[in-house]
């Protein structure tokens, strides 16, 4: 028996594995511990019952038979207490189980989530929409060609006069025409047609500058690509961090339900046999049904965060799976300085911020250029079809000039409009750099702090299992009470909780830390 439970106590503390097939070593641990809680309860029961007052009214011939047959039941109590303790642990051997759900890494999911995911997807169409942006502000650097044609009937004929001599006078014939000339044109169908082809030569400049702002804006939306992706990142780690200390406690729950079980059946067959009190039954049978119903609060709460997982991948939403938590292990050692300094180049925020600010500087610059007077060399036609007196076609080449010198002052207020703009822009920018500093700091501490409390809880977490090793071993020698034990218990499971949330947090920490430098 002794042997037996220092076994139990010594399982090792940690290790995630899939749900359904072996849970982890903790998880172990704490339930061959409250097996030795119960069975110990029923053990010191027996032996409250064999010391009852009222056995010593009894003769001594049925004291002797009734004091066999409490050893008897002691006996077979702490047998069926090591069995009890070897089954349940064997089942929770990584060598048992069957896996049925297929494991997910954490690099696994990373790698799915910057592919599938829908939030990066929907941010990748921003860079598509900047990249057409930017071809279409270019297609101002060709010509433009324009066309008009009205096709048509006259609502009344058209009658045109030509007055004498309108084309001059000659020595040898006289004016022409020599009289007053009517010219008909009866009402027919005819047509219009006005065409240009215009070729833009001081707009260049101002063309260039937009395609400068346009290619702005696809590294704008590159940047935001950036942020979703990390952000995501940042997520899923989260996401997979919680899933894993759920699944721990699932399979936890479930060897306690296991594990009470048999401790129930065994108790109603001692109870039947008047080994046992009645109130010990009950207390069994309400812990079982209390660990049932942990265990449907721990089963609810790891499905739903599996389907936000799915979710994040960009996967179905029921895709089964099974994940592990990484150990503590070795770490990269990182200077604040070092973070500081990589945060300011590397935060896609901060990156987007001073885009933003080139974008509105380039915005005063176009309205700038708007004081310069558009020019373009042009090449016109003019056609006039079935009209009588009027010629076919007529075609012009020469150079346009459009500009407008007096405007009111509304190019003025529209400059100083986007001067303030741009001042905005800039102390948005600078006020970002301080508020990355601090995230820094703050998620830099953070992590030193969740770094400091898993190496006191893992401290911790040891000392109360080699505490019920000790106490296990008391108590078996009568050298301690059973409140004892079950306080020790109660101490290692908490240790143990203590010891999983600190471990998520701290890979939590880690995960904002590197959000926070921008690391990819």
């Amino acid at each position: 028996m002794p042997a037996t439970i220092a076994h139990a106590a010594a399982l090792p503390a940690f290790g995630h594995a899939e749900l359904g097939s072996d849970a982890s070593a903790p998880n172990r641990s704490n339930n061959l511990r409250a097996c030795v809680g119960w069975h110990g309860r029923c053990i010191t029961h027996s032996r409250e019952h064999k010391m009852n007052p009222l056995t010593k009214t009894r003769t001594q011939g049925t004291t002797e038979r009734r004091t066999l047959k409490v050893s008897s039941s002691r006996m077979a109590l702490i047998l069926c207490l090591e069995l009890t303790l070897l089954s349940v642990a064997w089942a929770q051997t990584p060598e048992s189980a069957t896996t049925t759900a297929p494991l997910l890494t954490l690099d696994e999911a990373v790698g799915m989530a910057t592919g599938t995911n829908r939030d990066i997807h929907i941010s990748k169409i921003e860079i598509i929409k900047a990249q057409e942006t930017v071809a279409q502000v270019k297609t101002n650097y060709l010509p433009k060609l324009d066309a008009n044609v009205l096709a048509g009937a006259p609502l009344q004929p058209l009658n045109f006069r030509v007055p004498a001599g309108s084309f001059g006078t000659y020595p040898a014939t006289g004016p022409i025409p020599a009289t007053d000339s009517n010219i008909h044109s009866p009402v027919r169908f005819g047509a219009f047609v006005n065409a240009s082809a215009a070729q833009p030569l001081t707009q260049l400049f101002k063309v260039n500058l937009a395609v400068k702002q346009a290619r702005l804006g696809i590294d704008l939306a590159k940047e935001g690509v950036r942020a979703q992706s990390q952000d995501t990142v940042r997520q899923v780690k989260e996401a997979y961090y919680q899933v894993a200390e759920l699944q721990a406690q699932v399979a936890s729950a479930r060897a306690a339900v296991r594990s009470l079980n048999e401790l129930s059946t065994l108790t109603e067959r001692r109870l039947a046999e008047e080994t046992v009190l009645l109130s010990e039954s009950l207390t069994v049978r309400a812990k079982l049904k209390q660990q049932r119903y942990q265990l449907l609060t721990a089963e609810d709460a790891f499905e739903l965060q599996k389907q936000n997982l799915n979710r994040l991948l960009g996967r179905e939403l029921r895709t089964p799976f099974s994940v592990e938590m990484l150990p503590f292990g070795e770490l990269v050692e990182w200077d604040l300085d070092t973070a500081r300094k990589q945060a300011l180049e590397q935060r896609p925020e901060l990156r987007g911020a001073r885009i933003q600010t080139k974008i509105a500087e380039l915005e005063v610059r176009r309205e700038h250029a708007k004081y310069i007077p558009d020019v373009s060399f042009q090449v016109s036609y003019l056609g006039f079809q079935n009209v009588n007196f009027l010629p076919q076609s007529a075609g012009t080449a020469g150079f346009q000039l459009q500009w407008q010198p007096f405007d009111w002052g509304y190019k003025k207020h529209r400059i100083a409009e986007l001067k303030g703009t741009t001042e905005q822009k800039a102390t948005t920018e600078r006020d970002l750099e301080q508020r990355v500093l601090l995230d820094v700091e703050e998620k830099f501490r953070k992590l030193g702090e969740a770094r400091i409390l898993l190496d006191a809880l893992t401290d911790q977490r040891e000392a109360e299992q080699t505490r019920l090793g000790e106490v296990t071993n008391r108590y078996n020698q009568k050298a301690a009470l059973l409140s004892d034990l079950s306080q020790q218990q109660t101490a290692v499971s908490q240790a143990e909780a203590q010891y999983q949330q600190a471990l998520a947090g701290f890979w939590t920490a880690r995960a904002n830390f590197e959000k926070a430098i921008g690391m990819e």
